[in-house]
């Protein structure tokens, strides 16, 4: 099958939709797909990971006027992204318009597919957790640290990405030293300069997977988050992860191996009860239901089950 993306793979530190866009694009590629990032002729499932045109310029609009001159085209729409997650206004009509062309649509939450489905979305559809890589993201032998050692990581800036908690914390171990230790992998929140926490610049792979293996506990303050890929990561690491209650899609991953907070007392209690119970809920992470290959795996049989069989129906 000839399979185009709206989206090319970056082979850098970059989001976590582009992780599972280039793993995706390689099962494709050793299954004998041909996979391209043009509008060409003869294509025959169109993969909208994003409704907006990004860097290859193909949005929603182009994807309409391809499907209304070659009607046999399959589109499958992987919808990861809300207006609730960065404040905005323009995301959800655009991602609702693409739903409206998709012959298939698969969210990454169920709390997404719940929020599109207040904002009138009906259609059947299929909900696949995002994946990581276990080559990079994967458990050792680890005793923990004393003090415990706390870490998040954040491609994105976005204050809602969780810096209140993370400037809250910071501020903290000003006053408390030596309580835990806090580090933020990534590009930090430009509106606060932090003093007491350990800021590494943005990695990705096995030097992401080594940098986080060093800690013990992984927390995430990110806000209505559809899935995300960073708390997965942790978590394969094999760190039991601190969520936000508004986290979003998050929690639906994290509740097996997690405590919820809902303030910056209550992430203090769920720190303490976590270094109390620490190997317990190391215990509990289900590494292998983290496999990004199980989540390509799911989309694949979607596009060569699903969307290839003669017997497709909308």
């Amino acid at each position: 099958m000839k399979i185009f993306f709206n989206r090319v793979p970056k082979y850098e530190p970059y989001g976590g939709g582009n992780q599972f866009l280039y793993r995706l694009v390689e099962i494709l590629q050793e299954r004998g797909h041909e996979v391209c990032y043009h509008l060409e002729d003869n294509i025959d499932v169109i993969f909208m990971m994003d409704p907006r045109p990004g860097d290859i310029g193909y949005s929603v609009e182009h994807i309409e006027s391809y499907k209304r001159l070659n009607p046999r085209v399959k589109i499958l729409h992987r919808v990861n992204e809300c207006d609730a997650r960065k404040g905005t206004n323009f995301m959800d009509p655009l991602l609702l318009r693409g739903m409206g062309i998709s012959d298939r649509v698969v969210f990454i939450s169920q709390w997404l597919k719940e929020y599109f489905q207040d904002r009138g979305f009906s259609r059947d559809s299929h909900v696949i957790y995002n994946g990581c890589n276990l080559k990079h993201f994967h458990q050792m032998p680890h005793k923990r640290n004393d003090p415990i050692k706390v870490v998040t990581h954040h491609w994105s800036d976005n204050y809602m990405k969780g810096f209140d908690l993370y400037v809250e914390i910071d501020k903290f171990l000003v006053q408390n030293p030596g309580r835990f230790d806090f580090t933020y992998v990534g590009r930090y929140w430009s509106g606060y300069m932090p003093q007491a926490t350990r800021v590494v610049a943005p990695t990705s792979g096995t030097n992401l997977g080594n940098e986080l293996r060093k800690h013990d506990v992984y927390v995430t303050a990110s806000r209505n988050e559809p899935c995300g890929m960073h708390h997965i990561e942790g978590a394969a690491c094999g760190l039991p992860v601190l969520y936000h209650s508004e986290t979003g899609g998050i929690k639906e991953l994290c509740q097996k191996h997690g405590i919820e907070f809902n303030s910056f007392d209550t992430f203090l209690e769920g720190l303490e009860k976590m270094e109390k119970d620490y190997q317990n809920y190391r215990n509990m992470i289900d590494v292998q239901s983290l496999d990004i290959n199980l989540c390509c795996k799911k989309y694949i049989d979607i596009i060569e089950k699903d969307l290839a069989s003669p017997f497709f129906q909308r």
